[in-house]
Protein backbone atom coordinates (compact mmCIF):
# COMPACT_ATOMS: atom_id res chain seq x y z
CA UNK A 1 0.00 0.00 0.00
CA UNK A 2 1.65 3.41 -0.68
CA UNK A 3 1.64 5.86 1.42
CA UNK A 4 -0.83 8.68 1.93
CA UNK A 5 -0.03 11.91 0.35
CA UNK A 6 0.76 14.96 3.38
CA UNK A 7 -2.84 16.25 4.15
CA UNK A 8 -2.25 19.81 3.11
CA UNK A 9 -0.18 19.08 -0.16
CA UNK A 10 -1.18 21.20 -3.22
CA UNK A 11 -2.16 23.91 -0.88
CA UNK A 12 -0.48 27.21 -0.57
CA UNK A 13 -1.61 28.90 3.28
CA UNK A 14 -0.99 32.61 4.26
CA UNK A 15 -0.30 32.87 7.97
CA UNK A 16 -0.28 36.42 9.37
CA UNK A 17 2.29 36.96 12.32
CA UNK A 18 4.23 34.76 11.79
CA UNK A 19 6.99 35.16 12.64
CA UNK A 20 7.66 34.16 16.56
CA UNK A 21 5.06 32.23 18.30
CA UNK A 22 1.53 30.71 18.27
CA UNK A 23 2.30 32.27 13.74
CA UNK A 24 5.68 30.69 13.48
CA UNK A 25 4.37 26.95 14.92
CA UNK A 26 1.45 26.97 12.64
CA UNK A 27 3.42 27.81 9.51
CA UNK A 28 5.69 25.12 10.77
CA UNK A 29 3.08 22.68 11.38
CA UNK A 30 1.25 23.42 8.05
CA UNK A 31 4.34 23.01 5.97
CA UNK A 32 5.27 19.78 7.69
CA UNK A 33 2.00 18.63 6.49
CA UNK A 34 2.50 19.64 3.13
CA UNK A 35 0.99 23.09 2.77
CA UNK A 36 3.31 25.98 0.68
CA UNK A 37 3.21 28.73 2.82
CA UNK A 38 3.73 32.21 2.43
CA UNK A 39 4.99 33.56 6.32
CA UNK A 40 3.92 36.88 6.79
CA UNK A 41 5.21 39.58 9.66
CA UNK A 42 5.70 43.03 9.99
CA UNK A 43 9.58 42.34 10.73
CA UNK A 44 11.42 40.80 7.60
CA UNK A 45 13.92 39.18 9.52
CA UNK A 46 11.64 37.46 11.50
CA UNK A 47 9.90 35.89 8.34
CA UNK A 48 12.91 34.73 7.57
CA UNK A 49 13.42 32.86 10.50
CA UNK A 50 10.87 30.99 10.05
CA UNK A 51 11.05 30.51 6.69
CA UNK A 52 14.41 29.04 7.43
CA UNK A 53 13.02 26.73 9.87
CA UNK A 54 10.35 25.38 7.15
CA UNK A 55 13.10 24.94 4.65
CA UNK A 56 15.62 23.36 6.81
CA UNK A 57 12.83 20.90 7.32
CA UNK A 58 12.60 20.14 3.71
CA UNK A 59 9.32 22.49 3.27
CA UNK A 60 8.34 24.98 0.83
CA UNK A 61 7.81 28.53 2.06
CA UNK A 62 9.05 32.42 1.12
CA UNK A 63 8.63 35.06 3.56
CA UNK A 64 5.75 37.95 3.06
CA UNK A 65 7.16 40.86 4.63
CA UNK A 66 4.46 43.39 5.65
CA UNK A 67 1.89 45.51 7.16
CA UNK A 68 -1.43 43.43 7.18
CA UNK A 69 -3.08 46.70 8.26
CA UNK A 70 -2.35 48.28 5.16
CA UNK A 71 -4.34 47.21 2.25
CA UNK A 72 -1.65 48.00 -0.27
CA UNK A 73 1.01 45.74 1.60
CA UNK A 74 -1.66 43.16 2.11
CA UNK A 75 -1.88 43.31 -2.03
CA UNK A 76 1.48 42.73 -2.45
CA UNK A 77 1.68 39.82 -0.06
CA UNK A 78 -1.24 38.08 -2.17
CA UNK A 79 0.41 38.44 -5.33
CA UNK A 80 3.92 37.57 -4.18
CA UNK A 81 2.43 34.29 -2.56
CA UNK A 82 0.05 33.89 -5.77
CA UNK A 83 3.04 34.49 -8.10
CA UNK A 84 5.43 32.31 -6.12
CA UNK A 85 3.21 29.76 -4.37
CA UNK A 86 0.28 29.44 -6.47
CA UNK A 87 -3.48 30.87 -4.98
CA UNK A 88 -4.06 31.30 -1.54
CA UNK A 89 -6.70 28.73 -0.21
CA UNK A 90 -5.68 28.28 3.40
CA UNK A 91 -5.58 32.04 5.33
CA UNK A 92 -4.45 32.00 9.23
CA UNK A 93 -5.63 35.40 10.86
CA UNK A 94 -3.00 35.31 13.24
CA UNK A 95 -1.63 38.61 14.08
CA UNK A 96 -2.44 40.90 17.28
CA UNK A 97 -1.97 42.02 20.37
CA UNK A 98 -0.69 45.75 21.40
CA UNK A 99 0.11 47.86 18.36
CA UNK A 100 3.90 48.84 18.14
CA UNK A 101 4.33 52.22 20.14
CA UNK A 102 0.55 51.82 21.58
CA UNK A 103 0.60 51.46 25.66
CA UNK A 104 -2.09 49.15 27.36
CA UNK A 105 -4.58 51.44 29.09
CA UNK A 106 -7.72 51.90 30.95
CA UNK A 107 -10.24 53.76 29.00
CA UNK A 108 -9.75 57.11 30.67
CA UNK A 109 -6.26 57.26 29.59
CA UNK A 110 -6.73 55.73 26.25
CA UNK A 111 -6.80 57.86 23.10
CA UNK A 112 -8.78 57.66 20.02
CA UNK A 113 -5.89 56.96 18.05
CA UNK A 114 -4.70 54.32 20.32
CA UNK A 115 -7.96 52.69 20.46
CA UNK A 116 -8.71 53.30 16.92
CA UNK A 117 -4.84 51.12 16.51
CA UNK A 118 -5.56 48.08 18.34
CA UNK A 119 -8.93 47.91 16.83
CA UNK A 120 -6.98 48.12 12.78
CA UNK A 121 -4.03 45.82 13.75
CA UNK A 122 -7.02 43.26 15.61
CA UNK A 123 -9.84 43.28 13.61
CA UNK A 124 -9.46 45.45 10.39
CA UNK A 125 -6.12 43.45 9.30
CA UNK A 126 -8.72 40.12 9.67
CA UNK A 127 -10.96 42.14 7.14
CA UNK A 128 -8.39 43.50 4.87
CA UNK A 129 -6.88 39.58 4.59
CA UNK A 130 -9.86 37.98 4.41
CA UNK A 131 -11.34 40.40 1.61
CA UNK A 132 -8.42 39.68 -0.60
CA UNK A 133 -8.78 35.72 -0.73
CA UNK A 134 -12.42 35.17 -0.40
CA UNK A 135 -13.59 36.42 -3.81
CA UNK A 136 -10.63 33.32 -5.06
CA UNK A 137 -11.61 31.02 -2.84
CA UNK A 138 -15.39 31.12 -3.99
CA UNK A 139 -14.67 31.01 -7.61
CA UNK A 140 -12.83 27.64 -6.84
CA UNK A 141 -15.00 26.38 -3.93
CA UNK A 142 -11.93 25.50 -1.82
CA UNK A 143 -11.01 27.92 0.84
CA UNK A 144 -10.42 27.75 4.91
CA UNK A 145 -10.10 30.55 7.05
CA UNK A 146 -9.05 30.62 10.92
CA UNK A 147 -9.11 33.78 12.73
CA UNK A 148 -6.88 33.39 16.37
CA UNK A 149 -9.08 35.02 18.66
CA UNK A 150 -8.45 35.51 22.95
CA UNK A 151 -10.57 35.06 25.56
CA UNK A 152 -10.67 38.50 26.18
CA UNK A 153 -13.20 38.86 23.81
CA UNK A 154 -15.16 36.85 26.51
CA UNK A 155 -13.58 38.28 29.54
CA UNK A 156 -13.08 41.70 28.83
CA UNK A 157 -9.49 43.12 29.71
CA UNK A 158 -8.26 45.57 31.82
CA UNK A 159 -6.08 48.25 30.80
CA UNK A 160 -7.05 46.75 27.16
CA UNK A 161 -10.71 47.98 26.41
CA UNK A 162 -9.45 48.62 22.39
CA UNK A 163 -7.58 44.94 22.38
CA UNK A 164 -11.00 42.99 23.84
CA UNK A 165 -13.25 45.40 22.03
CA UNK A 166 -11.65 44.44 18.64
CA UNK A 167 -11.25 40.41 19.90
CA UNK A 168 -15.19 40.74 20.66
CA UNK A 169 -15.88 42.47 17.15
CA UNK A 170 -13.79 39.16 15.47
CA UNK A 171 -16.31 36.74 17.00
CA UNK A 172 -19.20 38.67 14.85
CA UNK A 173 -16.67 38.53 11.77
CA UNK A 174 -16.22 35.10 11.93
CA UNK A 175 -20.07 34.23 12.43
CA UNK A 176 -21.04 36.57 9.48
CA UNK A 177 -18.62 35.65 6.34
CA UNK A 178 -18.96 31.74 7.42
CA UNK A 179 -22.67 32.50 6.77
CA UNK A 180 -21.88 34.36 3.49
CA UNK A 181 -19.35 31.46 1.87
CA UNK A 182 -20.28 28.30 3.39
CA UNK A 183 -22.53 27.32 0.16
CA UNK A 184 -19.46 27.94 -1.84
CA UNK A 185 -17.18 25.57 0.19
CA UNK A 186 -15.48 27.65 2.24
CA UNK A 187 -14.73 26.96 6.35
CA UNK A 188 -14.26 30.41 8.39
CA UNK A 189 -13.67 29.20 11.81
CA UNK A 190 -11.96 30.88 15.15
CA UNK A 191 -10.00 29.39 17.22
CA UNK A 192 -10.51 31.16 20.92
CA UNK A 193 -6.79 31.46 22.19
CA UNK A 194 -6.26 31.55 26.42
CA UNK A 195 -2.58 31.93 28.36
CA UNK A 196 -0.16 31.82 25.69
CA UNK A 197 3.40 32.75 26.65
CA UNK A 198 4.12 36.25 26.09
CA UNK A 199 7.78 37.54 25.87
CA UNK A 200 6.98 40.81 27.84
CA UNK A 201 5.03 38.87 30.55
CA UNK A 202 6.57 39.03 34.02
CA UNK A 203 7.26 35.93 36.03
CA UNK A 204 4.82 37.38 38.46
CA UNK A 205 2.18 37.69 36.35
CA UNK A 206 2.95 34.37 34.57
CA UNK A 207 2.24 32.77 38.05
CA UNK A 208 -0.75 34.55 38.58
CA UNK A 209 -2.22 33.62 35.27
CA UNK A 210 -1.07 29.82 35.40
CA UNK A 211 -3.38 29.33 38.68
CA UNK A 212 -6.40 30.14 36.39
CA UNK A 213 -6.28 27.24 34.20
CA UNK A 214 -6.53 23.77 35.02
CA UNK A 215 -2.71 22.92 33.62
CA UNK A 216 -1.30 25.29 35.87
CA UNK A 217 0.82 26.62 32.91
CA UNK A 218 0.73 28.49 29.52
CA UNK A 219 -0.33 26.79 26.87
CA UNK A 220 2.78 25.91 24.14
CA UNK A 221 2.65 27.65 20.63
CA UNK A 222 2.58 23.69 19.16
CA UNK A 223 -0.50 23.03 21.41
CA UNK A 224 -2.34 25.76 19.90
CA UNK A 225 -1.26 25.18 16.00
CA UNK A 226 -2.34 21.60 16.46
CA UNK A 227 -5.83 22.95 16.86
CA UNK A 228 -5.93 25.65 14.03
CA UNK A 229 -4.11 23.26 11.39
CA UNK A 230 -7.12 20.73 12.37
CA UNK A 231 -9.28 23.28 11.43
CA UNK A 232 -7.55 24.11 8.13
CA UNK A 233 -7.94 19.98 7.50
CA UNK A 234 -10.54 18.06 6.14
CA UNK A 235 -11.23 16.88 9.10
CA UNK A 236 -13.37 20.22 9.94
CA UNK A 237 -14.85 20.03 6.31
CA UNK A 238 -18.67 20.86 8.24
CA UNK A 239 -17.40 22.84 10.88
CA UNK A 240 -18.58 26.80 9.98
CA UNK A 241 -18.73 29.88 12.22
CA UNK A 242 -18.04 28.20 15.20
CA UNK A 243 -15.36 28.96 17.71
CA UNK A 244 -12.75 26.15 19.17
CA UNK A 245 -11.83 27.45 22.95
CA UNK A 246 -8.31 26.20 23.67
CA UNK A 247 -7.06 27.77 27.20
CA UNK A 248 -6.06 25.05 29.19
CA UNK A 249 -9.55 25.24 30.69
CA UNK A 250 -9.53 28.87 31.83
CA UNK A 251 -12.97 29.60 31.01
CA UNK A 252 -14.30 26.31 32.50
CA UNK A 253 -12.72 27.65 35.56
CA UNK A 254 -13.80 31.27 36.13
CA UNK A 255 -17.24 29.64 36.20
CA UNK A 256 -16.92 27.38 39.01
Amino acid sequence: MSPSPPRFAGRTALVTGAGAGIGRATAIRLAADGAAVAVNDVREDLAAETVAAITAAGGRAIAAPGDVTQPADVDAIMADAHDTLGPVDVLINNVGGAPAGVPWRELRETSVEDFYAFVALNLGSVFICSRAVIGGMVERGFGKIVCVNSISAVFGQRAGVGYASAKAGLSGFVGSLAKEVAAAGVNVNAVLIGNAPHPSRTPEREAVLNQWNHFGRHGRPEEFAGTITFLVSEDASYLSGSTVVVDGGTLRFALL
